[in-house]
């Protein structure tokens, strides 16, 4: 018999990592979930349908966090998160999309309805093309997500429904449209969203601990509000409000730079010689070639 050369076995031990059952069950079940909210979504259980996806990111959180403690991540648990991802966080969140415009546009009979099915596409290949990016130019990074992630976003489509539907309110065409474009425009931007810096920042080292612990007491407010009336209204909140924290905390970014830029340019400009006339030495020089 052919024995293996040492060193065609040590590379086929690194490629073959062992495989996390738990995270890869947990993986497996947010998939599950989200072909069970596809399913109510054609059923017309939309609020049901909400729900899978919203169970479906936790089912990811979870996935992520015991192959971190177990440090046990392989290029197969991510290729299949990718994959459940896909379908728990593009197609079943675009499948709700469809059917709720497809509800409302039965009930009014317009035209405007219709275009449930193009927003519905936009929203899924956006998902799609956020995670191809994420596996091959972002996996390693630590410190933020380029772009907002697709639990995010499926997330906020489904807590908006269900919002929508508690208040009984038929906005789909005036509200879920824009919003669903901005998810998908998100999706694939640049804006970065915190990672594992939001930990250091509002968990283990805050700039400013009083702010933070004013901002608990708000918190503990909402979630008793959320107690005693319905959790529905407080989730489609909290989704907006991280949706919106990367907008914010870009523009921040962008605001900063622009002023720091602005003295250095003052500076620069300010440090070129005058002579005497009020004329600078820069353009004394041309005279003078002139001459």
């Amino acid at each position: 018999m052919k024995r293996i050369p040492r060193r065609k076995a040590r590379a086929s031990s690194k490629k073959r990592r062992p495989i996390n059952v738990l995270a890869s069950v947990l993986t497996t079940l947010s998939l599950y979930l989200g072909l069970s909210s596809i399913f109510a979504s054609i059923r017309e259980d939309y609020d049901k349908a909400a729900y899978f996806i919203l169970a479906a990111i936790v089912c990811d959180m979870l996935d992520g966090t015991v192959a971190r403690i177990t440090k046990s991540i392989s290029e197969f648990g991510k290729e299949l998160d990718s994959l459940c991802d896909l379908v728990s966080f593009g197609v079943a969140p675009a499948v709700l999309i469809y059917h709720a415009y497809w509800y409302e546009e039965q009930l009014a009979g317009t035209t405007v309805g219709r275009t449930g099915s193009m927003m519905a596409i936009i929203f899924a290949i956006c998902a799609a093309l956020r995670l191809a990016r994420f596996n091959v130019w972002q996996a390693g990074k630590r410190e933020s997500f380029t772009g907002l992630p697709t639990p995010a976003a499926g997330g906020t489509v489904a807590a908006f429904v269900l919002f929508m539907n508690y208040f009984e309110w038929r906005v789909a065409f005036y509200v879920l449209g824009p919003l669903t474009i901005s998810l998908a425009f998100l999706m694939v931007s640049n804006v970065h969203y915190p990672k594992d810096r939001a930990k250091r920042v509002f968990v283990l080292a805050p700039h400013s601990a009083f702010r933070m612990l004013a901002l608990s007491a708000i918190v503990i407010g909402v979630f008793h509000y959320a107690v005693t009336h319905h959790p529905v209204i407080v989730v489609f909140p909290l989704c907006m409000a991280y949706v919106l924290f990367g907008v914010g905390d870009e523009l921040t970014g962008y605001v900063k730079a622009r002023r720091a830029s602005a003295p250095a340019s003052a500076q620069s400009s300010s440090s070129v010689p005058e002579v005497p006339g009020g004329t600078s030495g820069a353009s004394a020089t041309k005279t003078g070639d002139r001459l």
